[in-house]
């Protein structure tokens, strides 16, 4: 008896790491840096991510905004896609940008694609971003 019981603890103390290890991880892929936004850049007329078929690749502006606490880098994902549900990746880059204080800073990433991304009527790239410190 004393067996079985030492076993259904040990079992349970396992499940509890491995929880808690699940939740850390989930957890820490979607914060970004604390009192940081990124955001998409671009104006009228120039596209947040715009696809350059001469070279193949796509140009994405980013805002990063907020007052940092302490000296930070801002590591910035883009993923460009051929569909605009995205879907069907065509392609992946990252950026960094250091940050201190308050800033208000833009950041280029550009993405070498294997293939021409999906591009709307407004001349605009299906892309997504992702942002690690």
């Amino acid at each position: 008896m004393t067996r079985r019981v030492a076993i259904t603890v040990g079992v349970v103390l396992v499940a509890a790491v491995v929880a808690g290890i699940a939740l850390h991880r989930n957890g820490a892929d979607d914060a970004g840096p604390t009192g940081l936004t990124v955001t998409w850049g671009g104006s009228e007329g120039h596209p947040t991510c715009a696809y350059d078929d001469q070279q193949e690749i796509v140009r994405c502006q980013l805002t990063i905004d907020g007052t940092a606490s302490g000296s930070q880098t801002v590591t910035v994902t883009v993923t460009a896609y051929a569909d605009e549900n995205t879907s069907r990746p065509v392609g992946s880059g990252s950026g960094s940008a250091h940050v201190e204080g308050t800033v208000h800073q833009a950041l280029v990433v550009t993405v070498p694609v294997r293939r021409a991304p999906h591009v709307d009527e407004d001349q605009v790239a299906a892309c997504t971003f992702e942002v690690t410190s």
